[in-house]
């Protein structure tokens, strides 16, 4: 039995469109026909404090506290690379 080569190309192309137009369609479907509130606040629990955030869908609920002085991770990476505007080396200092 030999292979033949364009009979497998032509399945596998078969198997993956059917793949991808799938996925395309859920996703079209979900973002258009199902409508996504995760985060619904209710008016009462808004005021509460600053730093708690509600996340409810019709699954799950969640109730995430941050801490006081809370600095996102990204911010931090963010910060290493940003030029600093105290620094004190170079000639500003020796002009004055």
């Amino acid at each position: 039995m030999s292979f033949d080569g364009v009979k497998w190309y032509k399945r596998t192309a078969l198997m993956y469109a059917i793949g991808t137009w799938t996925l395309l369609g859920s996703c079209v479907y979900y973002t258009f026909y199902k409508g996504d509130a995760r985060v619904v606040i209710r008016k009462e629990e808004e005021d509460a404090t600053p730093n708690v955030r509600l996340f409810k869908s019709s699954h799950m609920s969640a109730k995430i506290t941050y801490k006081e002085n809370f600095v996102p991770y990204s911010t931090r990476f963010l910060e290493l690379f940003r030029p600093r505007a105290d620094d004190s080396s170079g000639s500003q200092n020796e002009e004055k």
